[in-house]
């Protein structure tokens, strides 16, 4: 099941005073934090809905390859207006989504794993994580509710269209503080921060795997592999590079070396008429990606073990001394 997220950071951040998004948090941002942990459990695509300090915020982006929407009226429109925005560009590429605000970045990785988990055991269309009680974000939404939240045209903004969903909705309970944590004023920034340092030390080592295909150079990646995935669901090769935040230039020369090395097409395009053209996978090239996948996903799971083997040591309980060892 194909899961994205929609986080929204068109807000004026009047009560903080600063702009949330940007600021720093445990050696990074705010708004990256999120993303990366986001990223980090296999959700894709992100959308990213933006308002005061867009440009700087896509450029802080662009190396994550999120997708930013901006929000002409942020100075006057509520959070749920950009929600919309960002609920209806996600609609048809994926299954559910994530959603949340951009100033709660400290949720953790098996947090989203867990309602993931839950979501497809129980068959949860709308899943709220809590904290000892506290309901927080991300918010976990089945697509097939999108429709429904954008009619809403009663009182209460986002929070009323959530509240008279017509679904099964649960609450679920998680070990997590971070669910509940936002950057809203300066003394919860403060708390962020504390709590991100506490944190930091805990966060386990891992390592990240990629699978580069070549001949004489490489030609195939993880990402020429997210994008042919972005243009299955998207049937479009422009659309498919927008997600990936390249340049249709770029995205096509990746397709033709490929293509040009493996001597077979990947994608099937048809140029022009009143959709401005659409690509698929052709045969071939779906296999070529499956098998991909698959071999990556393989080589994924024997270098996690490969690197617990070897790096024991410091997955468990970090350094220690040496047996004999003192402090002076």
């Amino acid at each position: 099941m194909k899961t994205g997220a929609v986080i929204v950071a068109a807000g004026l951040s009047s009560r903080m005073k600063s702009f949330k998004p940007l600021l720093q948090l445990g050696g990074s941002t705010v708004i990256r934090t999120a993303i990366e942990t986001l990223q980090s459990a296999g959700v894709s695509p992100i959308v990213v809905v933006t308002g005061r300090e867009a440009d700087s915020l896509q450029r802080h982006l662009q190396p994550l390859s999120v997708h930013c929407i901006y929000n002409d009226d942020f100075a006057t429109t509520d959070m749920f207006h950009s929600a919309k925005m960002g609920m209806k560009h996600i609609q048809p590429l994926c299954d559910r989504f994530f959603f949340l605000p951009a100033d709660v970045p400290l949720f953790s990785k098996r947090s989203l794993l867990t309602m993931m988990g839950y979501s497809d055991y129980a068959d949860c269309q709308f899943l709220l994580p809590s904290y000892k009680g506290q309901e927080g974000h991300p918010v976990l939404i089945d697509q097939k509710l999108i429709k429904e939240l954008l009619l809403y045209a009663g009182d209460g903004g986002l929070k009323g269209a959530l509240e008279h969903l017509n679904c099964q909705k649960e609450v679920l309970d998680l070990p997590d503080a971070g669910t509940t944590m936002d950057a809203d004023k300066p003394e919860e920034y403060q708390q962020l921060k504390r709590y991100a340092a506490s944190m930091s030390q805990k966060d386990p080592l891992k390592i990240q795997i990629d699978a580069l295909i070549q001949r004489r150079e490489s030609f195939f990646s993880a990402q020429v592999a997210q994008l042919m995935q972005d243009v299955a669901r998207s049937q479009s090769l422009r659309q498919a590079c927008t997600l990936n935040l390249i340049s249709y230039s770029k995205g096509w020369k990746w397709i033709k070396m490929a293509e040009s090395q493996l001597g077979f097409a990947l994608l099937d395009s048809q140029q022009g008429g009143k959709r401005g053209g659409q690509s698929r996978l052709t045969p071939e090239g779906a296999r070529f990606l499956k098998i991909y996948m698959e071999f990556k996903q393989a080589l994924e799971r024997y270098a996690e073990s490969m690197f617990r083997d070897a790096f024991q040591f410091y997955l468990e309980d970090g350094p220690k001394k040496e047996e004999g060892e003192h402090e002076k």
